[in-house]
């Protein structure tokens, strides 16, 4: 079996083309965190073999943070810095200066860094190759990023400085907060004062809306909480946080069947038999509309989709003690 490295770099696993996400009718698009991971893959890819066999065995295992990076929603670079530093500290530092160089630049120092990606294909064995799902991820976010206007590259840039101040405000508030942790300590005081309370709360608009979910996140994003509630529910989101992520997803994809399905389970989790009911048939509505069920199943999908839309309502109201 092909290692995890190996596989996300070098394996080919497309005959042509590039993957194009296009869920809601909305093209993915370059972000702030996007342009973080490209700069993340960027120096995985340039600066492998040049390190220690420590930092290499490190740089190994942070592959296999990398597909969960890619398909997950974005995230702040706290955040993802954080994730980084835990596997390999001088990458995430590395990444940590090259997106500060960006910020804090020019414009034109985003253009060259989308220009300098090219690089990474050349040469008779490339650093990446163009059909590995780096290279896909690459290839796309290039192409998203070569199609945008003037006007958008400026936002975009605009956008990556206030990224990375949020990051330098978070930064300074830990800062704070780890000195007057070694302060309480030094000093010996009877009463401890929980860390809870030196912690400075998030205000309303340094908390980032995220819009819709590309198909790969959106995907990703549902598998994952399904899995949880499943398997373990005390590691999925609350159910408040939960429902809050669906309805944003349903907000601009009404008819994303799934999400209707997730928001049921929720709902279970609450004892919620109104929410629960109104989920449940919101999917098998959609399932029909869309269907999704009868490409799979052939001829008899809707008459298959009515069959287990009677079995699911019967189940959630026996579930609930319903005569």
């Amino acid at each position: 079996m092909a290692s995890v490295h190996e596989s996300m770099f070098f394996n080919p696993m497309m005959a042509n083309g590039v993957v194009h996400a296009n869920i809601f009718g909305i093209k993915d698009w370059v972000t702030p965190h996007k342009i973080s991971i490209l700069v993340l893959l960027h120096e995985m890819a340039t600066c492998k073999g040049q390190g220690t066999p420590e930092v290499e065995t490190r740089r190994l295992h942070m592959n296999k943070l990398n597909l969960p990076l890619l398909q997950g929603p974005d995230m702040t670079l706290f955040q993802l810095l954080k994730t980084i530093g835990e596997c390999c500290p001088k990458l995430a530092s590395a990444v940590s200066t090259r997106v500060k160089l960006m910020a804090e630049g020019e414009l034109k120092d985003m253009e060259n860094f989308f220009f300098s990606l090219q690089h990474v294909f050349s040469g008779t064995e490339p650093a990446v190759h163009k059909t590995s799902v780096i290279g896909l991820f690459l290839r796309h976010m290039i192409l998203a990023y070569n199609k945008l206007s003037f006007s958008q590259v400026y936002k975009l840039y605009t956008a990556l400085q206030q990224y990375y101040q949020s990051y330098e405000k978070m930064s300074s508030r830990t800062t704070e907060i780890d000195d007057t942790d070694m302060e309480l300590t030094s000093l010996d005081l009877e009463g401890k004062m929980e860390k809870e309370e030196l912690e400075f709360p998030l205000r309303d608009d340094e908390v980032s809306d995220r819009g819709p979910l590309s198909q790969k996140q959106a995907e990703y994003f549902l598998a994952q909480q399904a899995s949880l509630l499943k398997n373990n529910e005390n590691k999925a989101l609350s159910p408040a946080a939960l429902q809050k992520e669906l309805n944003n997803l349903l907000k601009f994809n009404p008819d994303f069947s799934e999400a209707h399905y997730l928001s049921y389970l929720n709902s279970l989790r609450v004892q919620d038999y109104f929410s629960a009911m109104h989920s449940l048939l919101h999917y098998f509505d959609r399932l029909i509309l869309t269907g999704s069920d009868s490409k799979s199943s052939g001829e008899d999908g809707f008459g298959r989709s009515l069959r287990y839309a009677a079995l699911n309502l019967a189940a959630l109201n026996c579930r609930f003690g319903h005569q």
